[in-house]
């Protein structure tokens, strides 16, 4: 009796469909997870708005000591045009900042003192970006670059 009948390639087929299978299914799970990946370490970098950057009097490396007196404690001036080791900006809570929050502020006087410089995007709030070494990094380059 005969035991290699034509059905018996059907296991076998069936068999390698499956590993086909399973061998896409881990490649699109793997390249799923490498997206992920990307998306967690690009996700919203911090760029810096030239043009704010460049019109304003100074950039400041500062601490929010208290939003709502909208003042803050200078740790750096970028271009030497604030001497202040505290210092009243008078549009500062229109930027939502929290206490202790340390950011980069472009600045420009005021009738009053100063203020946060305005971006020239219409309708937006003032810009401040928090200040890290990859926002430092980007300030230096716009300073070294805008001069």
């Amino acid at each position: 009796m005969r035991t290699d009948s034509p059905d018996s390639t059907a296991p076998r087929e069936a068999s390698s469909a499956r590993q086909r299978f399973a061998l896409a299914a881990a490649f699109a799970g793997l390249w799923l997870i490498g997206l992920g990946v990307l998306s967690f370490l690009s996700a919203n970098p911090i760029t810096l708005n030239r043009e704010q950057v460049l019109s304003a009097t100074d950039v400041l490396t500062a601490v929010v000591e208290e939003p709502r007196a909208e003042t803050v404690r200078v740790e750096k001036s970028w271009k030497g045009a604030v001497s202040e080791d505290r210092l009243a900006l008078s549009n500062l809570q229109a930027t939502n900042p929290r206490a202790g929050d340390r950011l980069l502020i472009p600045v420009s006087r005021s009738r009053g003192g100063w203020r946060v410089t305005l971006s020239k995007l219409p309708n937006e709030p003032p810009l401040v970006y928090p200040a890290t070494a990859e926002s430092e990094g980007q300030l230096r380059q716009l300073l070294k670059a805008g001069r």
